[in-house]
């Protein structure tokens, strides 16, 4: 089986149940995953579930037609029924729908730091589809880099309290050998959060949005 296969192949052999491509398409997605997420600031327990969900949903765009191959371009139809030529790469499509999975997840659990961050009231901007990126996709985006530009001990912090949803004394009972005080805890997660809003403001500044 070759090691490498342009998209076009896959899309085409996905269509066509050719068990090597799929075989191929999956371990390459999970690997890209893997490789790109390993940083990325959720529960990883949650890992699994967000990287099946994105597949399973790329996967039923193949298989479904929605994205295809003309004349050699991998194409894809979009809600209006106008097709036109994919932006970015399916592994790249993979990363977006686990992207947003993920923001989906963390709204579920609670975390309310997106919030806190800039004004995603209604999230309409965030639920459009990948590679069509509105301001507040990029402002997203954005603060998913900054998260992962953050100290370890800060994305422990904030992981506990906004995602897992721990209170302070939980938390500091979990890191007893690390903080020595509730007040001292909560003085670190306020630090933390606001190294991230002044990193993702100052992200947004340069992007004029």
């Amino acid at each position: 089986m070759r090691r490498n296969h342009v998209d076009a192949e896959v899309v085409e052999g996905i269509w066509r149940h050719d068990k090597n491509m799929e075989e191929w398409f999956y371990a390459s997605a999970r690997s890209y995953f893997d490789r790109h997420f390993k940083d990325v600031f959720f529960d990883k327990d949650r890992k699994q579930e967000i990287f099946q969900t994105a597949f399973l949903k790329i996967w039923t765009e193949m298989t479904n037609g929605t994205i295809s191959v003309s004349d050699g371009n991998v194409v894809r139809r979009r809600h209006t029924g106008e097709v036109q030529p994919m932006t970015c790469s399916l592994l790249t499509f993979v990363m977006a729908f686990a992207k947003m999975e993920y923001r989906e997840l963390v709204r579920s659990e609670r975390l309310d730091y997106y919030g806190e961050i800039f004004d995603s009231a209604e999230h309409s901007e965030t639920m459009k589809m990948p590679c069509e990126e509105s301001t507040d996709t990029l402002k997203a985006r954005i603060v998913d880099d900054c998260i992962q530009r953050l100290s370890p001990r800060c994305v422990e912090i904030l992981t506990m309290f906004y995602y897992e949803g721990k209170s302070l004394d939980e938390i500091l009972m979990l890191r007893s050998d690390r903080s020595s005080s509730k007040n001292g805890l909560k003085t670190a997660k306020n630090k933390c959060m606001n190294t991230l809003r002044s990193m993702a403001t100052e992200e947004f500044r340069k992007c004029n949005i």
